[in-house]
């Protein structure tokens, strides 16, 4: 059951809060928030997930300032790190976007919990999924910025990055 809430955590996680930003993402840009965020994963363990951006520079302004060295104010690292998230998930073929929520469902599914909390909880997941489609969607106009990243922003997002 542990797992199953981890998983849910980490899709809550990533279906909220991807508005694109309005501003055009640039490579160097791209490149800059995913070598820092690598690093910061490495470090704390935590990959990267969409509106995380905050939690990123606070983290960073404990010592390393590595943000505000590659050229970031708190703002604009804010906005750069959504348009990789965003434009990451728009990436992602609707084969592989469904099966990020397929995993939690099934576990949802095979729970013991009441009818009624897994239609809640179903009513729920819907919700994000429609909301995190829309992002993807949004996320198009930074898709063949993030694309040359798409390995290490997977490794990220999905686990892979701890060293």
């Amino acid at each position: 059951m542990k797992q199953f809430w981890s998983l849910r955590a980490g899709v809550l996680a990533m279906a909220m809060g991807l508005a694109a930003p309005a501003l055009a993402l640039t490579a160097e840009e791209a490149r800059a928030v995913v070598d820092i965020v690598e690093v910061m994963a490495a470090e704390t363990g935590e990959g990267m997930v969409a509106d995380a951006g905050d939690l990123y520079f606070d983290y960073d302004s404990l010592g390393a300032n590595r943000i505000p060295a590659a050229g970031f104010s708190r703002e604009s690292w804010a906005v750069a790190y959504d348009a990789v998230a965003s434009g990451y998930m728009a990436t992602l073929s609707q084969e592989d976007f469904d099966a990020v929520f397929a995993a939690p469902m099934a576990q949802l599914e095979a729970s013991a919990l009441p009818e009624d909390q897994k239609t809640m909880l179903r009513d729920h997941i819907a919700g994000l999924v429609a909301e995190a489609q829309a992002t993807r969607q949004q996320g198009m106009v930074h898709a063949d910025v993030v694309r040359p990243l798409e390995d290490r922003l997977y490794a990220l997002f999905f686990g892979d990055f701890e060293e």
